[in-house]
């Protein structure tokens, strides 16, 4: 079944329909004060033909809403044709009417008869048919194209939602493996009492940061929560060589982010920072709102330059490249994202990101 080609609603057909005829009865009306001494009955016989011809022009469009599958110029073709048929029966009514309402119908101070009449009727009026056709086209074609772009939006926003899911799970393997590899390191070291604690620790921040859809916003207080959770998993391998600092200003944090958006950056931060060091490194997590934006900031004074090294593509390092395609695919352009190492040694990896508070 073809579906209509119009999706224009009733409303703006009644405007364009409504503005075209009056606009010609106006027009011929005041024309016809200064040639016609039966003023009044030729005024009354040409609103009631217009309201015929108003009528015949929501005909034409029960046509040409019909023809979805058509291309515009068969279209154009079909209006113009339809616009000589419904001039032809506008014509006829309009004769009928002069020659009973207004008998004596003067152009030009000249009085025509009923069918001098018809054919005035039949080569003037299919220009004004056509004329709705080409408003009635113009509203469909607006209307199509803002349809178009809703359609646009709504599929970048499933894109954009499922490149952010596909994102985001890629963070839950990375973080299991290097965490079952320590929990079998101190099995194997018989290190049982540890183990327990880090499982545990593990079943917490599983069903922290699990329960929440990947796509979902964050305050930014709970984001930061989760790395607690998780850093005291890291915690049980390193001991005292682990320290978390947090400096949160007070306004940021129920900021809103993506959720584990921390969790590349403070994974990455443990990995080649405080796994690479005999010496006890601070992880550092700042946030500072300033108007309308946040700068947040994970920094280590660990190695500095290791902390990130290349992917073998060349690019950012997997955790990063994570990082910055999510700010990307939340944000757009609105964010900001850098990272380095830190001149008296250390790394530090900052973003900037629009401030939006939840309810």
């Amino acid at each position: 079944m073809k579906q209509p080609v119009s999706h224009v609603g009733m409303g703006p057909i009644i405007l364009l329909t409504a503005g075209l005829w009056s606009s010609v009865w106006v027009f011929f009306t005041l024309r016809s004060v200064f040639l016609a001494p039966n003023f009044w009955e030729q005024a009354s016989a040409r609103f009631l033909a217009n309201i015929v011809g108003a009528a015949l022009s929501f005909g034409i469009y029960l046509l040409l809403r019909t023809q979805a599958r058509r291309r515009f110029v068969v279209v154009l073709a079909l209006a113009f044709g339809a616009s000589v048929l419904a001039a032809m029966a506008y014509a006829v009514v309009a004769g009928f009417l002069y020659s009973t309402i207004a008998p004596a119908y003067i152009v030009s101070g000249e009085s025509v008869s009923f069918f001098e009449v018809l054919i005035e009727r039949t080569q003037a009026v299919p220009w004004v048919f056509f004329a709705w056709c080409c408003g009635f086209l113009a509203l469909d074609y607006a209307e199509r194209l803002r349809a178009n772009e809703l359609r646009l939006i709504e599929l970048q926003s499933l894109a954009a939602d499922a490149q952010n899911r596909m994102l985001r799970y890629q963070i839950q393997p990375h973080f299991l493996f290097n965490t079952l590899s320590a929990i079998s390191t101190l099995v194997r070291d018989r290190e049982a009492e540890r183990a327990e604690r880090m499982v545990l620790s593990l079943s917490r921040f599983l069903r922290s940061s699990l329960v929440r859809s990947p796509e979902e916003m964050v305050p930014l207080c709970e984001e930061v929560e989760i790395q607690d959770l998780y850093l005291g998993i890291e915690q049980e391998r390193f001991g005292d060589r682990l320290k978390l600092v947090k400096d949160i200003e007070k306004g940021a944090e129920h900021c809103l982010v993506p959720s584990l958006i921390l969790q590349p950056l403070v994974e990455n931060a443990v990995k080649y920072a405080v796994a690479e060091s005999t010496k006890p490194v601070t992880i550092t997590i700042s946030a500072v709102r300033n108007n309308r934006q946040v700068a947040l900031t994970v920094k280590d004074d660990g190695p500095g330059m290791r902390a990130a090294p290349p992917s073998p593509a060349g690019g950012l390092g997997v955790g990063l490249e994570n990082v910055r395609r999510r700010l990307e695919v939340a944000y757009g352009e609105r964010a900001a994202f850098r990272h380095g190492p830190e001149p008296g040694g250390g790394y530090r990896v900052g973003m900037v990101i629009p401030a939006m508070e939840g309810r």
